[in-house]
C-alpha cells in the first residue's frame, strides 16, 4: 500500500490514537486566474514553509509540538519560540495545518530570514510565526472527512491566538478583491479552499485552487494579469492591511 493510499484509509471512527507521523498535507491546483464565488473561502498566503503542526499532551509536562514539513522533517528544533503554541490550543491531541512565516518590520514574508533559520539556526531579528488555516485532529480524533467551514468553526475555538500563533483570516465571495489587495501588499498569493472540501492527505485536488501573484509559483499561461484586477473595495483592503504581523 503506498503512502497516499495508507493516508486516505486513516481511521475516521473516532478511534483516539497515536497522531499519525505519516500524515502529509492536502495540495491545491493552480487556477486560470482569480474569481469570486461563495462556495469558496479565499486566504492570502505570505510563501512560507508549509507544516503540520501536531500537539500531543505529556503527563506532567508541557504538551510536546511536532512540526512536519512536506517532507516529513520536524523543524520544532530550528523554531523554539514556537513551542509555546502547544499551550495555545485546546482538545488535545491536535493536528493544524498551516505555515511559518518569518515577518519583517513592514509585516510581509521575510524569505531570507526563513531559509536562514531552517538551514542554520540563525535567530538574528527573526521571530517565527505559525499561520494556522485548517484543524485536521481534535481531541484525539481525526476530523479530516468534515466539510472545511466545520473544520475552520472547530480551528477559531480551539485555539487562543498569540504573536506566535495566528489563525489565518479569510473572506467568503470576494476573490478578486481580495486577490487584488494581496497584489498590492506585495504577498505570493491567494488560496482558495471550497468550504465543503474534505481534507485530503498527501493528495492534490481542484476542491482547493491556488492563484499566484509572482512568475515562477505556477506556469506562466496560468498566471492572472495583476494589472487587470479590480481595485480592492475598502474593507477588503483593510482586511490585508491588518494582516497579521503589522507592528
Amino acid at each position: 500500500m503506498d503512502d497516499r493510499t495508507d493516508q486516505l484509509s486513516l481511521s475516521l471512527s473516532g478511534d483516539v490514537a497515536r497522531l499519525p507521523r505519516s500524515l502529509r498535507p492536502m495540495l491545491a491546483r493552480p487556477a486560470d486566474a482569480a474569481f469570486d464565488s461563495d462556495e469558496h473561502i479565499f486566504e492570502p498566503r505570505w510563501g512560507g514553509r508549509r507544516v503540520l503542526a501536531m500537539i500531543e499532551p505529556e503527563p506532567g509536562r508541557h504538551a510536546r509540538l511536532t512540526l512536519l514539513d512536506e517532507q516529513g522533517r520536524d523543524l520544532a528544533p530550528w523554531l523554539p519560540e514556537l513551542t509555546v503554541i502547544a499551550d495555545r490550543v485546546s482538545d488535545l491531541p491536535a493536528i493544524l495545518d498551516g505555515e511559518v512565516v518569518i515577518p519583517d518590520k513592514a509585516g510581509r514574508m521575510d524569505e531570507d530570514a526563513l531559509v536562514r533559520r531552517l538551514e542554520d539556526g540563525d535567530r538574528v531579528d527573526s521571530i517565527p510565526v505559525f499561520l494556522a488555516f485548517d484543524l485536521l485532529w481534535s481531541a484525539g480524533r481525526p476530523i479530516i472527512a468534515q466539510p472545511l467551514l466545520r473544520r475552520r468553526e472547530r480551528l477559531a475555538k480551539v485555539v487562543t491566538p498569540s504573536s506566535e500563533l495566528v489563525v489565518l483570516p479569510g473572506v467568503v465571495g470576494e476573490g478578486l478583491d481580495l486577490y487584488s489587495a494581496v497584489v498590492q501588499q506585495g504577498l505570493r498569493g491567494v488560496m482558495a479552499r471550497h468550504l465543503r472540501s474534505p481534507y485530503l492527505p498527501g493528495r492534490r485536488s481542484e476542491l482547493w485552487r491556488w492563484i499566484a501573484t509572482q512568475p515562477g509559483e505556477m506556469p506562466l499561461h496560468v498566471l492572472p494579469d495583476p494589472v487587470a484586477a479590480p481595485p480592492p473595495r475598502r474593507p477588503i483592503l483593510a482586511l490585508i492591511q491588518r494582516l497579521p504581523l503589522e507592528d
